[in-house]
């Protein structure tokens, strides 16, 4: 029998919610998606959950979303309505970790990659295994960084360094991020469990009133117009779908060759 794609488990007040197709790199389907929506909808008032996790199975975080669907979009010639999957899925995701009140922690094993590096940087902090590499890989398919990303990076990184990470789909290892801002700590591979446990559970520790409202002034400080970005992100990537780029991006993708973009 199958396992479920996401698994949740409960320790000490922290709820650890596990990507789980490790044959795939996490990459994120419905399954997934469906299922964070209602982990993080049902603890979001549970007082017995003090602090979330977020982490892959396997040999990393997410590899992003998995392209499949629109392969077959892309194969059949019909048109690929990101717009109505970022609103169904990963923009909802996003609202979610930005309005629970408790500290929501991604964990990163291995890759990072695309929206999977986009929900990494959606939550409040982040935390390294020595091995992780980040990269973006929109551009590599003629898209934009979606699921927050478009937002989150510069707010993090600072524009100019967002712009060319975007932009070249470069690789970056784990103590390059922590320098530059995408990342809060990094610990040695074989720690990276253990060290997460550590990291969450600090914030049990902490009061939920000071956790809430320290999160609820940042939030309204930094990010008053999260929602009504993640609508715009959602059109100007449905704008990228729809100029063509994207199709020859995933034909090349699926033939393992570098793409042709029209001058």
């Amino acid at each position: 029998m199958d396992q479920p794609a996401l698994l949740s488990s409960r320790d000490a007040g922290v709820l650890t919610l596990t990507f789980n197709r490790p044959a795939k790199l996490n990459a994120f389907n419905f399954e997934i998606a469906e299922g964070l929506i209602a982990a993080l909808q049902a603890v979001e008032h549970d007082a017995a959950v003090r602090a979330i996790v977020l982490r892959g199975s396997g040999r990393g975080f997410s590899a992003g979303q998995d392209l499949e669907v629109f392969m077959q979009l892309a194969a059949s010639g019909e048109r690929i309505s990101i717009a109505d999957h970022l609103r169904r899925t990963y923009n909802l995701v996003a609202t979610l970790v930005r309005r629970i009140e408790k500290p929501v922690i991604a964990s990163l094993n291995g890759i990072a990659a695309g929206v999977g590096l986009s929900l990494a940087l959606v939550c409040d902090l982040r935390i390294a295994a020595d091995d992780a590499e980040l990269t973006l890989g929109f551009s590599k398919i003629g898209l934009i960084p979606d699921g927050g990303g478009s937002l989150m990076l510069p707010l993090l990184a600072g524009l100019g360094r967002a712009l060319e990470f975007a932009w070249t789909s470069e690789k970056i290892g784990a103590e390059e991020a922590r320098r530059i801002g995408l990342v809060n700590r990094v610990v040695p591979a074989a720690e990276l469990e253990r060290a997460t446990q550590a990291y969450a559970a600090q914030f049990t520790r902490i009061s939920p009133a000071a956790v809430a409202l320290t999160k609820r002034a940042f939030n309204r400080a930094v990010l008053p117009n999260f929602d009504r970005w993640l609508e715009e992100e959602a059109e100007l990537q449905q704008a990228a779908a729809d100029g063509g780029d994207v199709l020859e991006g995933i034909r090349a993708f699926v033939e393992k060759r570098k793409p042709a973009y029209a001058k």
